[in-house]
């Protein structure tokens, strides 16, 4: 077994999004005080560093932006990751600030480590920065090596004791009593425990330790509780600063959205209904919901369809959180293209999904028809991209019948036994008789023909057997 460790030393800081261009600092609670935990490049130029107690942070930087350390949302920005990261492993475990991949099983499927580092380098999201990786045939070296030593690569046991032999004791425990026994004793290195005899160890340590050596060398089985993906998607992300603008959403939407990708590519899925919530202080939540006409996992086209909602979004005050939810994914199926596709019904359902993104689903529609003859039931509104059926069929079925229909039948005055329309209509060509819709009380008996008006109109009209009347019901080109 091999295990791909990944230490995110920044990670309680990113799970605070807002704007960049701000110094930004995280606390802990130590002793009765608030003290530096982490903080960003602009606080760190400004003389921030980790250790300081608030009060002097706050008298060197005034509009220091301050947040409490919250290690319930660090875990689940984790979980969001391993999310990402199950396309790679399905053996993910968790230490903090640390993910564990099981990678021994995928390295053939993605042709060596190399490769699979570089790949998982190149789709890893914005929230997650790679560098500080370490594998090694052991959780608990490869935990070890990602955060103190990032960048190494062990592939066998026998390796396993030069790579740790000057990590000093107090990265691998904290406990006290086992540091004061054994630095009692003149060590301070692994690799000064690893020298002695286990038996005296144990007798001078204690049994504890040397298990927790054990499973460092991978002498020892390691057990650890394996994460599980959910089966629906929910990422909440809290903002830094208060949003007001929709248009200013979208850095920190495409942090959610790459999250959601990385799911479905885990899950080998993909999403066409993605549910938004914006929550704010004051008022309910705002409800988005954004559509695609085609099931998609990538993250470009998915951030510029939600661009494009954001447009016709209204924000009753300022947002403070933002939730994505995706419940009904399904599996996803690639496209097969053509030797010589060149990729226009791509873009036409790019176009469309834009247009719908920007005017409304209800704004944007296809049109199909319907198995009746009568022509006002004959076609419905449809996706702009579903099946229709056999399109020859359709056409032999209603040539006779002009393209332009009227929304309702107009009725025509009659004149000397004729109907009339700017004019005395000239009836050329009896078309057909349409008896229909007696199942749905919409029952009709009409006869249709093809006439012309003085004009040179080509008109379609019909008159009702049953009254007698006559009817406009649409226009040939």
């Amino acid at each position: 077994m091999l295990w791909l460790g990944f230490y995110f030393p920044q990670l309680p800081l990113a799970v605070f999004a807002g704007e960049k261009d701000l110094p930004l600092a995280v606390t802990r609670r130590e002793k009765g005080r608030d003290l530096i935990d982490r903080c960003n490049a602009l606080a760190q130029a400004q003389g921030i560093h980790a250790g300081m107690p608030l009060n002097s942070a706050l008298s060197l930087l005034a509009d220091l932006q301050v947040r409490e350390r919250d290690r319930e949302r660090e875990q689940q920005m984790l979980e969001a990751l391993a999310g990402w990261a199950w396309q790679y492993s399905s053996r993910i475990s968790f230490d903090p600030l640390l993910m564990l991949l099981e990678v021994g099983a995928s390295l053939k499927l993605f042709g060596g480590f190399s490769s699979l580092m570089e790949r998982m380098q190149q789709e890893q999201p914005v929230v997650a920065d790679l560098q500080h990786w370490a594998l090694a045939p052991s959780p608990s070296a490869a935990a070890l090596l990602a955060r103190y030593r990032p960048r190494t690569c062990v592939t066998e046991r026998r390796q396993l004791r030069s790579q740790l032999a000057d990590i000093p004791l107090q990265r691998l425990t904290r406990k006290r009593q086992v540091l004061e026994l054994v630095q009692g004793i003149g060590m301070s290195s692994i690799g000064d425990c690893l020298q002695l005899p286990r038996p005296e160890l144990a007798r001078r340590a204690a049994p504890e330790f040397v298990l927790l050596l054990d499973r460092l060398l991978g002498q020892a089985p390691d057990p650890r509780s394996l994460w599980q993906p959910p089966e629906v998607f929910e990422q909440r992300l809290l903002l830094l600063h208060e949003i007001s603008q929709a248009s200013a959403l979208l850095f920190p939407a495409r942090r959610l959205v790459e999250s959601l990708c990385g799911f479905l590519r885990g899950r080998d899925g993909a999403a066409q209904r993605l549910q938004w919530q914006f929550l704010h202080r004051d008022a309910p939540p705002t409800q988005l919901i954004q559509g695609m006409l085609t099931p998609s996992r990538d993250v470009e086209h998915v951030v510029e369809i939600f661009r494009q909602s954001l447009e016709r979004l209204s924000l009753p005050e300022a947002v403070v959180e933002m939730v994505l939810q995706v419940d009904d994914w399904q599996a996803f199926q690639g496209r097969a293209e053509d030797l010589f596709d060149s990729g226009r019904g791509r873009q036409d359902n790019h176009f469309l999904e834009r247009l719908r993104a920007r005017m409304g689903s209800e704004a944007v529609q296809g049109i199909q028809v319907q198995p009746d003859h009568r022509p006002e039931h004959a076609w419905c509104y449809c996706e702009p991209e579903e099946k229709t059926g056999d399109r020859r069929d359709v056409s032999a079925r209603h040539e006779h019948q002009p393209v332009w229909l009227l929304p309702k039948p107009q009725s025509l005055p009659v004149r000397q036994g004729k109907p009339c329309y700017q004019g005395t209509l000239q009836l050329q060509v009896f078309s057909q008789r349409i008896e229909s819709g007696w199942w749905d009380d919409a029952d009709v008996a009409r006869d249709y023909y093809r006439a012309s008006n003085p004009a040179g109109q080509q008109l379609w009209v019909y008159r009702d057997r049953r009254s007698g009347k006559w009817f406009l019901q649409g226009f040939f080109d």
